[in-house]
């Protein structure tokens, strides 16, 4: 079902594709009765059954680029460096005019964070960013839901006080009532 759920993500399978060999293979009760399912999908040359490379789908990829940004960090700091111990060294053997060299740090924070110059390669996500990003996407989800029961707990909880106090105050509104017909027919004696 895994390897069903990549080349539907890959878009090797219609959704109605997906779902009518996923019911074949949960009916399957050997090996060889799920080769139907896979004759038109690409396997592993080795024929292993595993899985060479991980396959990602456009979200992940898109969703980890947005957060690769370790060589164009490093890239800003050396800027940042470079640019502030340069400043006051031509500062003293050129001039004033030298003190504009700081303007070169935003300009490459624009030019690698805001406009993205810069190799394909420092922009594309690696395996490791997806799996944290996938990592991260399940976790908040978890949360989500967690905090979800927890909210539900809580208002069954809320409930069920509000209904303890309900039926004490009846209990205690009948003891009281029958406290006080007592005390009247004891009076009337």
């Amino acid at each position: 079902m895994a390897a069903l759920g990549r080349a539907f993500a890959e878009g090797r399978l219609t959704i109605d594709e997906y779902d009518d060999r996923c019911k074949g293979v949960t009916h399957a009760n050997v090996r060889s009765d799920l080769d139907q399912y896979f004759l038109d999908i690409p396997q592993n040359p080795d024929g292993s059954g595993k899985e060479l490379d991980a396959v990602y789908s456009a979200q992940e990829i898109a969703a980890a680029h947005k957060s690769s940004k370790n060589i164009k960090a490093g890239l800003l700091g050396l800027t940042t460096v470079g640019a502030l111990v340069a400043t006051p060294i031509l500062m003293t053997a050129v001039g004033e005019l030298a003190g504009l060299l700081i303007f070169v740090i935003p300009m490459v924070w624009i030019l690698l964070y805001i406009m993205k110059i810069g190799p394909k390669s420092w922009y594309t996500p690696s395996p490791k960013q997806i799996e944290k990003e996938r990592l991260r996407e399940i976790q908040s989800a978890d949360a989500l839901r967690n905090a979800e029961r927890k909210a539900a707990e809580q208002a069954r909880q809320a409930e069920l006080k509000a209904q303890r106090q309900q039926l004490a105050s009846e209990l205690t509104n009948e003891a009281m009532g029958f406290a006080k017909r007592s005390l009247d027919k004891f009076k009337k004696k």
